[in-house]
């Protein structure tokens, strides 16, 4: 136990190093060596550490003690960027749902790598609340942004389709086609509930989003979505005729 405990003494003070190498040597002991005691000080070196490959092992680090670290990385929050961000990494991987009402007013922060994250988090730790925080944010005009809250929404999964169904329906063209890339990635069984307003989408909405729409539609298997495509293929717009026929037959090939 002595030893151990020495060993472990070692590796807190090698993990303050100059060398990064020796740093995420000692990330890497600390990782197995550390205890629920400890988890305090893994926490206060991964918000101070500036090497982003030590800073990954150091989250592995913390993430193996992530009941003791929970209180430590949620004080950690009100720090300043750029530890933060990696906070925020390190509790979508804990995925502790009584974490979420401290990250939902990060959803909003001027810094948009913080923002991000803490969608990501919001997403991974998939508990409903997430919803409203997550949907404000749907068709951001900046792309970069867009693809961020699809990642996270699609890690949602469940608890977003009836809000991405809504505003499939009601929002403006931008969100509607964001709404609809990202049922298409939360895919079968998830968006099931969401059928309705894809067939919506297909045959009334604008072309820019019907053609996501039938992309999205055509990953559910169900009866609905085969009759909706067989309407399409007689559409006059040709792209989209053209598109459900081949739909059509992919899902024939599959079936």
């Amino acid at each position: 136990m002595e030893d151990r405990t020495d060993d472990l003494r070692r590796a807190l003070r090698a993990a303050l190093h100059e060398d990064p190498n020796v740093r995420q040597e000692a990330a890497l002991r600390l990782g197995t060596l550390a205890g629920p005691d400890t988890a305090g000080e893994l926490v206060a070196l991964l918000v101070s550490e500036p090497d982003l490959g030590v800073r990954e092992t150091l989250t592995w680090a913390v993430v193996r003690q992530a009941d003791a670290a929970l209180p430590h990385l949620l004080a950690a929050l009100e720090g300043e960027e750029p530890s933060r961000v990696q906070v925020l990494h390190a509790l979508s991987k804990i995925q502790d749902p009584t974490a979420v009402a401290r990250i939902l007013p990060l959803a909003d922060d001027p810094d948009p790598a913080v923002a991000a994250k803490a969608w990501w988090a919001l997403g991974r730790t998939g508990v409903p609340e997430a919803v409203p925080a997550l949907m404000a944010h749907l068709g951001d005009p900046d792309e970069a942004r867009r693809h961020e809250l699809t990642r996270a929404l699609e890690q949602l999964g469940a608890p977003a389709v009836d809000a991405l169904a809504d505003r499939l329906r009601v929002g403006d063209p931008v969100e509607r086609r964001h709404a609809a890339e990202v049922l298409m990635v939360v895919g079968d069984p998830d968006a099931r509930p969401a059928v309705d307003a894809l067939v919506h989408a297909v045959e009334r909405d604008d072309k820019d989003v019907a053609l996501v729409a039938v992309e999205a539609l055509a990953r559910l298997e169900m009866p609905e979505v085969d009759e909706a495509l067989r309407r399409l293929r007689g559409s006059s717009d040709r792209w989209l005729a053209i598109i459900a026929d081949w739909l059509l037959s992919d899902r024939a090939e599959r079936k």
